[in-house]
């Protein structure tokens, strides 16, 4: 009996047909279940077929029932654990494409600055400067002329009333170091665009991008 049941729970090999490296997960999940149970199936069977042509002791029944329900199990268990890796490795492939698309965009960001900027600097000035000078003198004096006349001396008052124009020009050299010493108040808002491909992110999406492939022929 140990025999027939060994011969009865053996998968059929089935011929690789040519589009066979294009079936899915899920399709080969299916077909294992299908499989499997198919298998239960023929061990339920042979199990009623032996029991009508010889009386089996009640262990023995117990035993066939109780290994056609593993076998029921275990195909439904691999039906699933094959189902959900195919989810993953859709959700993975996926992730993977989103991540390669990300290299290229741009990341816009405006970084706002409220803060006070101290300075303190020696500006040294030199410089040459001509600087005009045109005006009028006006000179309103009177004067006292003294006159000597042999029998004395005669002051003679001389009255002055008199513009002088004046127009010339003063050259002025100025060196000199002046220092500034102040807070300068800096509010904005300063725009940031960073290429996702450039850079050390663009090395980590690549690596991102590897792993997840990696990751997807793993599982």
């Amino acid at each position: 009996m140990e025999s027939n049941l060994t011969s009865e729970i053996q998968a059929p090999t089935m011929p690789a047909a040519p589009g066979a490296s294009r079936i899915s997960t899920e399709q080969i999940a299916e077909i294992a279940g299908a499989v499997a149970e198919l298998q239960a199936t023929r061990v339920a069977e042979n199990v009623a077929e032996q029991a009508t042509a010889r009386r089996l002791r009640p262990f023995e029944v117990v035993m066939i029932v109780l290994l056609a329900i593993s076998l029921l199990i275990h195909a439904l268990t691999l039906s699933r654990l094959l189902s959900v890796r195919a989810t993953l490795r859709d959700e993975v492939e996926q992730l993977a494409t989103a991540v390669q698309g990300a290299k290229q965009q741009q990341l816009s960001y405006d970084m706002p600055i409220d803060q006070q900027v101290p300075i303190n600097i020696d500006v040294p000035i030199q410089r040459n400067l001509s600087v005009p000078i045109n005006t009028s003198v006006q000179i309103k004096q009177q004067i006292t002329l003294p006159i000597d006349t042999g029998l004395g001396v005669v002051n003679i008052p001389v009255p002055i009333d008199a513009s002088v124009p004046i127009s010339t020009t003063v050259p002025i050299a100025f060196d000199q170091t002046v220092n500034i010493s102040t807070t300068v108040p800096i509010q904005l808002n300063l725009p940031v665009r960073i290429d996702m491909s450039s850079g050390q992110v663009g090395g980590y999406l690549d690596r991102l991008y590897a792993a997840l492939l990696e990751l997807r022929e793993r599982l």
